[in-house]
């Protein structure tokens, strides 16, 4: 019989492919046990096994009729010389195979005499194990029913093609998402700066001014300066990109984020429920509070209520404060400051409605209506 290549080299190649299936230790599976259950019954021996060979052991990934085992030394293993075979290797009488005397299980009290096992092999030709069928009584198979025991072996390795193949999709996506995160963190970051650098700038050409211009200058410095340490609170907070954060905890912390902005006495009240919302949607939701609360400030106000409610699949968000109101026949469509044009984004990314007018407070009030999926994120 044909034997496969012995040298260190090749052991070693082996064993990386062994490894590259990340099988070993893995917990029991369902699939590859209901091979080795159908195995010991159409081949009607005792037992059937799946074993991955290991550097120093051979380790049994499922095995019908064979209780309390789940490994062996690898040395004398069958299933050690098995995968050294191209094909089948069948002992039908192994207490008279010179071979097979010193394994223990032949020589011992378990009494092993008929061992048939087919190499599990790699496209690339390595050997991870075997499926493998034992009897304690001598026996023979015929050429059909070593042809079953071979397609259940090509069976199994079709299985731990698909595990591997499992794992390495979910690894690339894992690595994916990493590099993306790492690549929005940098964006986010640099935006940030260019943020702070225009306030300065705001800020210095203030002081070459008087007067209106002056105050407009400070003003727009004032904002932008908000607006970048808003920014960095949220994505400080966020989590990572493919994960859900709390938005209870989110506006508390923005919140906070936001309280110097307001004049000395002022106050920003949050009552939220904790809802999971996606990343993506913390961020629309984070500029658009962001720019409601400046604009109270902006316009006057000395308190802020921020209060979320759930009720039948959507998510309300009001925003109220006691400044001097809204003017007649405002609509956010038609201004032209920055805040509005944000506040309209934001609300169209959020799939939101937005509806506004005087708070209990007498001050002013915006509304914001977003829909909920079915498992209770943002949509």
């Amino acid at each position: 019989m044909e034997h496969v290549d012995l040298s260190t080299e090749a052991e070693a190649a082996r064993l990386t492919a062994v490894r590259r299936y990340s099988v070993l230790d893995t917990p029991p599976d369902g699939a590859f046990d209901r091979i080795a259950r159908l195995a010991a019954h159409l081949l009607q021996t005792p037992i059937a096994i799946i074993s991955i060979v290991d550097e120093d052991r051979i380790w049994f990934k499922s095995c019908a009729g064979l209780e309390g085992v789940s490994e062996i030394p690898r040395n004398p293993g069958l299933c050690a010389s098995a995968i050294l075979q191209e094909g089948p290797w069948i002992l039908d009488d192994a207490s008279v195979e010179p071979v097979a005397l010193s394994n223990p299980l032949v020589a011992g009290e378990f009494g092993l005499r008929f061992y048939a096992g087919i190499p599990l092999r790699t496209s690339d030709g390595h050997g991870l194990g075997t499926l493998c069928v034992i009897d304690k009584e001598p026996r023979s198979l015929s050429p059909d029913q070593t042809a079953i025991l071979e397609d259940l072996a090509a069976v199994v390795m079709d299985e731990l093609e698909l595990r591997r193949d499992a794992i390495e999709t979910h690894g690339a996506l894992l690595r994916e998402m990493q590099e993306k995160e790492l690549l929005a963190k940098e964006v986010e970051h640099r935006v940030m700066n260019s943020l702070q650098l225009v306030s300065s700038v705001a800020r210095r050409k203030a002081a070459q001014h008087d007067g209106q211009t002056a105050a407009e200058l400070k003003d727009i410095a004032a904002r932008i300066g908000a607006i970048a340490q808003a920014n960095r609170h949220i994505q400080q907070s966020l989590p990572g990109l493919a994960e859900n954060g709390d938005l209870a905890l989110f506006l508390e912390v923005l919140s906070r984020e936001l309280f110097p902005l307001c004049p000395r006495g002022g106050l920003i009240e949050v009552e939220c429920p904790s809802v999971s919302v996606p990343r993506d949607q913390l961020v629309s939701i984070g500029h658009l509070v962001t720019e409601l609360v400046l604009n109270a400030v902006k316009s006057g106000a000395g308190r802020i209520d921020l209060r979320g409610d759930l009720e039948d699949k959507q998510l309300t968000l009001s925003l109220n404060d006691d400044g001097p109101g809204l003017p007649d026949g405002f609509d956010p469509s038609n201004s032209k400051g920055l805040g509005m044009a944000i506040l309209q984004s934001m609300t169209q990314k959020l799939d939101a409605d937005v509806t506004w007018g005087r708070s209990p407070r007498g001050g002013a009030q915006f509304v914001l209506t977003l829909p909920l999926a079915q498992n209770g994120k943002m949509r």
